[in-house]
């Protein structure tokens, strides 16, 4: 597929039909927690569960750290000893005894060496309970040669992530190959091809994600991508991200959807 000179960029707005798990104490911080998720639409049938998450390594700060520590004193006084478990209120963790007393134990030798304060400590291995589908945990997919991008896209930031990839490792060539498996071997491909590689790396993080096809100058049957985000369908152009074509910003495109060829 040939596709003409972008006209510009259009954003197609078309529409188409926590409990913590410890018996520990909680923090009273009270910083933001962010939360960057994408959930596919499910149905009320599925069943509703909560998954453990375990957060390798976090920078809990001097403030944070000095909550949790008067925290943990107060219920050792009433109770004679430490919590099972302190839970991090600003970041939603649950950081059970063996792991906060070995940052308490790392903070007060850093303390005792610098006869200062440090600015963070590391606290490793605390959990997070994220409730969740079955369809959500079905849905997950694994990284892969085919998907390398699954698990690292999220939100309108994955968008760039995505383009910046493609850009960096793909490229559009006339009559490549047209479906993802030509591309995912050669590299390349023409706009089907590309199309179809980008909407399933989108899917495999839990996008809502639709192909669709429009008219160029050149070609009547051009086709991209287009992304569910804040209740509007984004354009994502495939091809005109990749170097043949300038390197482009996902967003702007070189035709107007007339078809939508599928939804993934």
């Amino acid at each position: 597929m040939v596709c003409a000179t972008p006209f510009g960029v259009n954003l197609d707005n078309q529409t188409h039909s926590d409990k913590s798990h410890n018996n520990g104490i909680k923090a009273s911080a009270a910083s933001e927690i962010v939360k960057k998720t994408n959930t596919s639409d499910v149905s009320d049938k599925n069943t509703t569960k909560t998954v453990k998450v375990v957060v390798k390594s976090v920078k809990m700060s001097k403030s944070d750290y000095k909550v949790m520590k008067t925290s943990i004193n107060k219920y050792k006084s009433v109770n004679g000893s430490n919590p099972n478990s302190y839970y991090w209120k600003s970041k939603a963790l649950t950081i059970y005894k063996k792991d906060y007393l070995d940052a308490i134990s790392r903070y007060n030798k850093f303390v005792k060496t610098n006869k200062v304060d440090p600015v963070y400590v590391n606290i490793f291995n605390a959990v997070k309970y994220v409730k969740c589908t079955d369809a959500d945990d079905v849905n997950k997919v694994k990284k892969s040669p085919s998907l390398p991008l699954a698990g690292e896209l999220s939100g309108v930031k994955g968008l760039t992530v995505l383009q910046k990839y493609m850009n960096r490792h793909l490229n559009h060539v006339n009559g490549g190959p047209s479906t993802f498996k030509g591309v995912v071997k050669s590299k390349v491909g023409d706009c089907w091809g590309l199309a179809e590689w980008a909407a399933k790396q989108l899917k495999a993080n839990s996008y809502k994600v639709r192909i669709v096809q429009g008219a160029t100058s050149l070609a009547s049957n051009h086709r991209w991508v287009q992304v569910r985000l804040n209740g509007k369908w984004i354009n994502f152009e495939s091809s005109l991200v990749t170097k043949k074509y300038g390197s482009k910003n996902y967003s702007q495109t070189c035709a107007r959807a007339n078809t939508i060829v599928k939804t993934l």
